[in-house]
């Protein structure tokens, strides 16, 4: 029964008390990202790129709550902003891959034969060249955007998602579910879209929650290369970037970012995880 499954795998997300904390922490992360606006006028009282030459590297004050950088500019309202930018890139690459994995490998899984072998070999090309390498050169012809920097990073993360799926769909295609539809003349794109597509949504979000937390490092390890968002538009990972030449003078313009990054990938591994053991149907 399928409500059952999804009513039972709720029931078991629920149970699980750290991965609801870590849920909550994104929730609010992402409530932050989208009232960045807000949070700049009616609480910092600062924009992202207001500049006070006056007042720079301060120390937490009651003005800044976690000071100024080499410009004068508030690092809370920049932190703030700059969660737009990478979670963002991240829910946004996520999407994309599992768009295209999922069309890819409930292909590939359906019809098998050579279509299987075409996909897949290009699949095992992709996943034979270094990811990294990939990001740097796609980053460096197309100087992007957040909209083009997950597109560079969801092509190339995509590959894991589609193998993921066609093996799925290699279980599934042989059910009597899908003989009893194809006997009553279903045609394929029914099959895969009706029946296919939902019996494989389980392992999709399976696999998106466990990937945000790596794009959101990817994505923070091309800003600070210089490969991704560019100042003065702030993003976590270009105020490291940034904050590296001041970091005797203000330790706290790296540290803050930082720790940043660090709860946010803690919570989405967290997270990630909890989503696992509750829909995972391989899991008992």
């Amino acid at each position: 029964d399928p409500r059952g499954y999804w009513r039972e795998s709720w029931r078991r997300l629920r149970a699980n008390r750290l991965g609801v904390a870590a849920t909550a922490l994104l929730v609010l992360l992402v409530l932050v990202a989208v009232a960045a606006p807000l949070i700049s006028t009616l609480i910092t009282h600062y924009q992202p790129s207001q500049q006070d030459l006056s007042d720079v590297f301060s120390p937490p004050t009651r003005r800044h709550w976690l000071g100024t950088d080499q410009l004068g500019r508030d690092t809370l309202t920049r932190l703030a902003w700059g969660a737009r930018v990478s979670l963002g890139v991240a829910f946004l690459t996520v999407a994309m891959a599992l768009a295209l994995g999922t069309a890819v490998g409930v292909v590939a899984g359906y019809y098998g034969g050579w279509v299987d072998e075409v996909l897949m070999r290009f699949v095992d090309v992709l996943l034979a060249i270094p990811a990294i390498f990939l990001f740097i050169m796609l980053s460096m012809l197309l100087r992007p955007n957040a909209l083009m920097l997950a597109v560079i990073i969801a092509s190339v993360s995509w590959v894991s998602v589609g193998r993921i799926v066609r093996a799925e769909v290699l279980t599934l295609r042989s059910r009597d579910f899908m003989v009893a539809a194809r006997s009553i003349g279903a045609s394929d794109v029914r099959l895969m879209a009706r029946h296919l597509f939902p019996a494989v949504i389980p392992v999709m979000i399976v696999s998106a929650s466990l990937s945000v937390g790596q794009i959101i490092l990817v994505e923070a390890a091309l800003d600070f290369l210089g490969l991704g968002i560019q100042p003065p538009t702030p993003s976590w990972g270009n105020m490291i970037s940034v904050a590296q030449t001041y970091f005797l003078q203000a330790s706290s313009l790296a540290i803050f970012p930082g720790l940043t990054i660090f709860f946010t990938v803690l919570a989405t591994n967290v997270a990630g995880n909890a989503v696992r053991d509750s829909f995972d149907p391989s899991l008992p």
